[in-house]
């Protein structure tokens, strides 16, 4: 019986706390007002003035509750048109099908972006894209989705019509925004041309197909094909551009004639040739990385013209070490003569500490070629395969080698 009274004691001094708090809120907010819980439901229902890019080709659309991401959504937005401006000199962006983005209320963590193409009610055509929570949206959606709208509305001021318009690879998408980006284009470089080298790279026929394998399932690969479209300010993707949108079937032979104005087997001699010419190419000044360092030792051999075509020789080259034990054969020293300039190409742009690596072997070759005595040859090549190996070992364990440079 106590127990039952404690109990219902208890129940009623909980009520009068609920019902002092509900008194209070009524003094504070006052019998018109609404408590911010309500007020907050409330904006979500009420839409905010929509702002627009200068041009008028983007409008961005929340409600009032969101109202405060407008202008980094819009900013962002321009960013990616910038970024194609300089890399492409595309102006992306049309009055005539427009881009319409709708930020959502949820605040769930969605990190979806939905996109769409819509007919207004006097059917005209616009580009829609939905970011059901802005706070959590993947950044790297949202840009693919602004790029793909921008395409598709570019290539409907070409000429193109929802009948003749063809889409554009995925792969050319995701590797065209890997290489504008610009942040991983050394890696990029690095993995597709240890593919290439490896052998593990198909034939271009194989390369540039509309469902590319190799494309789809490594993306550094994309983006380095991607980058063959832009090179010349991008007139070669503008061209591509123009004729998908007129009903221009991709085919790697449309592709070859493109990019190289030759056949489909002239097109992989030229693809392989710009894959080893990329090898050389200075993405970054004062840059090594462990892929730099590959190529380079790539270069760490000697071919003399008729090595390799006896039975008893089973290789075609001789390595540095192997040559210092036969330093007195004139072909050798022919080959150290022209492998110097080689081996100094390979460290042009690179950092300070490669540079000295490539010095130390530039002596040793102008030794070998000036006839110097085996030991002096053998204390000169000891030095610089030790700055070497030092410099292996920095880049094995992560560390990539920078060098600012001089102002």
């Amino acid at each position: 019986m106590n127990k039952g009274l404690k109990n219902l004691s208890r129940a009623v001094r909980l009520l009068a706390v609920m019902l002092l708090s509900l008194t209070v809120v009524h003094e504070v907010f006052g019998a018109d007002e609404l408590p911010p819980l309500k007020e907050m439901r409330r904006q979500r229902n009420i839409p905010a003035a929509p702002i627009c890019s200068g041009d008028g080709a983007v409008v961005v659309y929340s409600s009032v509750a969101k109202a405060s991401y407008r202008g980094p959504v819009l900013i962002f937005i321009n960013q990616t048109r910038n970024m194609f401006l300089q890399g492409l000199n595309m102006k992306l962006g049309s009055l005539s099908c427009p881009l319409e983005v709708k930020i959502g209320d949820k605040n769930d963590g969605d990190t979806s972006v939905l996109s769409a193409r819509i007919r207004d009610v006097k059917g005209g055509l616009r580009e829609r894209i939905e970011l059901p929570d802005a706070e959590a949206a993947d950044l790297t959606k949202f840009r693919r989705a602004v790029v793909v709208a921008f395409l598709r509305a570019y290539m409907l001021e070409a000429g193109g019509t929802q009948k003749t318009m063809q889409d554009l690879p995925n792969w050319l998408i995701d590797g065209l925004l890997r290489h504008l980006v610009g942040n991983k284009r050394q890696a990029d470089l690095d993995r597709t041309h240890l593919l290439w080298s490896n052998g593990c790279i198909p034939p271009a026929e194989y390369l540039y197909r509309f469902d590319s394998y190799a494309a789809k399932q490594e993306l550094a690969v994309a983006a380095v094909l991607a980058g063959w479209f832009l090179e010349r300010r991008g007139k070669v993707f503008k061209v591509l551009i123009d004729d998908v949108a007129k009903g221009r079937k991709w085919s790697p032979e449309y592709i070859a004639g493109l990019l190289s104005g030759t056949y489909a087997g002239g097109f992989d001699m030229l693809l392989d040739m710009r894959l080893y010419a990329l090898g050389r190419r200075v993405i970054q000044p004062g840059l090594s990385t462990k892929g730099i360092m590959r190529r380079f030792k790539s270069e760490l051999l000697l071919f003399p013209s008729d090595y390799g075509m006896m039975f008893n020789q089973k290789k075609p080259y001789y390595t540095f070490r192997e040559a210092v034990a036969d330093s007195g054969n004139i072909d050798l020293r022919r080959a150290a003569r022209d492998q110097v300039v080689r081996v100094r190409m390979a460290s042009v742009g690179r950092d300070g500490m490669l540079i000295a690596v490539s010095e130390g072997y530039i002596k040793f070759l102008g030794a070998f070629v000036a006839g110097a005595e085996q030991e002096k040859l053998m204390q000169m090549l000891t030095q610089a395969e030790s700055l070497k190996r030092a410099l292996e070992q920095r880049l094995e364990s992560g560390e990539v080698r920078k060098q600012g440079l001089a102002r």
